[in-house]
């Protein structure tokens, strides 16, 4: 049997210009978390272009493409497509066109690599050995921690034998890739913490019930107390990203 990987290498080099310029395009055109429709929409046009079996998920923010049939064991390969709340800083043609609105971790990169996949696995299919079951899943909302769930309910998971994703590290080498079994990353789930007091004038802190001082003494506490009370084998990761201050009126 011919060997299956120089076919697919080749397809996959042939197309690395349209894999970099779906990447630019998903990164100047980002959305956020609970309102990938036009992500959607833009990757489903690509698929259809390629004639890879596809279908959107009800709430029209995610995609199925390949297997579709869940009738044989398969192997699927998820990307997520949401971007964060981040301005994009960056110089360059493809920057982001939305005011506070960026790829930030990149969900742009995860969403063209499945697509190529995708097609690759599509176009070379008749150099595979055998029928090989697949499904890419383009899963939303991931940074919310919601989109999982939904793509699970709208059938992702149906007939998986095996699932992997990937995600980029910035501090990996190029060319190098790093892999386990389960969890590598943390899971993104949101904690807000509401701190009231009262103001007062800045020569006399005693009247006041310092709201900045105890913000302070809470993250400083937090920050301490996570080593010292979870095992260290354990990765757990707490980060406060932002504190906000607001003049608050009533009881």
């Amino acid at each position: 049997m011919p060997d299956w990987r120089p076919a697919l290498d080749r397809y996959i080099d042939s197309r690395a210009d349209r894999i970099r310029d779906v990447r630019r395009h998903l990164h100047a055109h980002p959305e956020p978390s609970r309102e990938e429709y036009q992500t959607t929409r833009f990757l489903a046009d690509r698929l259809e272009e390629a004639g890879v079996p596809f279908s959107v998920v009800p709430s029209r923010r995610g995609i199925l493409a390949g297997t579709l049939d869940a009738s044989r064991p398969l192997v699927a390969f998820r990307a997520d497509v949401d971007a964060l709340p981040i301005a994009d800083a960056k110089d360059v043609p493809y920057r982001s066109t939305r005011d506070g609105v960026m790829h930030a971790c990149g969900h742009d990169a995860h969403a063209a690599m499945a697509l190529a996949a995708a097609e690759a696995l599509w176009a070379c299919r008749d150099a595979l050995p055998g029928p090989v079951p697949w499904r890419a899943v383009f899963q939303p909302a991931e940074e919310v921690g919601e989109g999982a769930r939904e793509m699970v309910a709208a059938g992702a998971m149906e007939g998986v034998k095996a699932v992997a994703a990937l995600h980029v590290d910035p501090e990996r080498p190029v060319g190098r890739v790093g892999c386990r079994a389960r969890e590598l990353t943390a899971f993104c789930h949101d904690l807000g913490v509401v701190v009231r007091g009262a103001g007062g004038h800045a020569a006399r802190p005693h009247l006041a019930r310092d709201p900045l001082l105890a913000a302070a003494q809470f993250l400083t506490a937090v920050y301490q107390l996570i080593p010292r009370n979870i095992d260290a084998r354990d990765p757990t990761v707490v980060t406060f990203g932002m504190v906000r201050g607001r003049r608050c009126c009533g009881g």
